[in-house]
C-alpha cells in the first residue's frame, strides 16, 4: 500500500524544483557574470518608470483629480416645459456622478369649462422652485434625482349660472332665478408648500455626443399630499316647492356638500403631483 505521506513529498519537491528552474531561467549565466565584460553588462541607468509601469508593479499613486471630478467646474442652462409649467433650471457639476440643480417654473392660464350647469372661469396660476440632487447611474445620462419642491400653484374659478337655466348638485336638480342668479367661488387646495420629490430621466436624448447642446427628458412625483376642492354658492335657486336663498337652505347646502365630496372623494386617492418634463439645454 502506498502511504500518502511520502507521495506529499515528492510531489513538493517537484514543485520546488520547477520554481528554482524558471528562476534559473531569468538569471544571466555565471560565466557572463564573472568575466566581467562590458558587453554582457548594461551600465546605464534604468529610465524612469512610466505611469502604467508604476500600476502594473503594484505601486500607489496619488493622480490630480480630472475635470469631471473637481465640483462647480461645469455648468449649464436649460429651459423645459413640463407639468408644473414653463420653467428653466440651473445645474453645476459636484463630481463625476454627482449635478446639483435647481430650478423655478411660472405660468398662468384661465380656461373657462362646464360641470352639470354650472360656468366655471378658471385663474391658473403655476408658481413653483426645485432644489434637487441628480445621481448619474450610467454614462452620465441616466439618472435619478430626489429633491424638494416648494408648491405654491393656485386653483381658483369663479362660478355662476345664467339666469333662469338648470343646474345640478349632487342628486338634486335647481332653477336659477333671473333676478338674484346663482354664483360663487371654487377653489383646489393642497396640504403642503413644500413637498418631497423624486424624478428619473435621461439627461441627453440627442444621438452621439455632443458639446454644447443636450435634450433632457424626466418623470417622477412629488409628494403634495391629496388636494381638496372648497365651494361657496350664494343666489337664489328654485325647485317644485319654492324659491329660496342658496346660502341659508340645508337641503341645497347638503346638495352641494355632496357633489364637493364626490370630487374629493376622487382626489384622495392621488396623494402625488405627476412630474413630466422635457426641455433643451446648454453646457458651458
Amino acid at each position: 500500500m502506498w502511504s500518502v505521506k511520502p507521495v506529499f513529498v515528492v510531489l513538493l519537491l517537484l514543485l520546488q524544483l520547477s520554481v528554482l528552474d524558471l528562476k534559473g531561467q531569468d538569471a544571466p549565466p555565471r560565466d557572463e557574470l564573472a568575466s566581467g565584460s562590458s558587453s554582457s553588462i548594461d551600465l546605464a541607468l534604468p529610465d524612469a518608470p512610466s505611469p502604467s509601469d508604476s500600476r502594473a508593479s503594484g505601486a500607489q499613486t496619488i493622480a490630480a483629480p480630472s475635470v469631471e471630478e473637481r465640483p462647480f467646474t461645469k455648468w449649464s442652462l436649460r429651459l423645459e416645459v413640463n407639468s408644473l409649467g414653463p420653467g428653466f433650471g440651473l445645474s453645476t457639476s459636484l463630481g463625476r456622478h454627482f449635478d446639483l440643480r435647481g430650478g423655478a417654473n411660472i405660468f398662468g392660464i384661465g380656461p373657462d369649462f362646464e360641470i352639470d350647469g354650472l360656468h366655471y372661469n378658471s385663474d391658473v396660476k403655476l408658481r413653483s422652485g426645485n432644489l434637487r440632487l441628480d445621481w448619474f447611474l450610467w454614462r452620465r445620462n441616466l439618472h435619478v434625482s430626489p429633491g424638494l419642491l416648494y408648491f405654491n400653484n393656485y386653483f381658483t374659478a369663479n362660478t355662476r349660472v345664467p339666469p333662469g337655466q338648470h343646474f345640478e348638485l349632487g342628486d338634486d336638480a335647481f332653477t336659477n332665478s333671473v333676478n338674484d342668479p346663482v354664483h360663487g367661488e371654487a377653489r383646489l387646495e393642497f396640504p403642503r408648500r413644500v413637498a418631497p420629490m423624486v424624478t428619473m430621466g435621461f439627461h441627453n436624448l440627442l444621438p452621439g455626443h455632443p458639446k454644447h447642446f443636450f435634450m433632457p427628458l424626466e418623470f417622477g412625483a412629488a409628494f403634495t399630499g391629496s388636494s381638496k376642492v372648497k365651494m361657496d354658492l350664494n343666489g337664489t335657486a328654485c325647485q317644485q316647492d319654492g324659491c329660496f336663498t342658496f346660502a341659508e337652505n340645508p337641503e341645497a347646502l347638503r346638495s352641494l356638500r355632496q357633489e364637493i365630496g364626490k370630487i374629493n372623494d376622487s382626489l384622495s386617492d392621488v396623494p402625488i403631483y405627476p412630474i413630466l418634463s422635457i426641455g433643451v439645454g446648454y453646457r458651458f
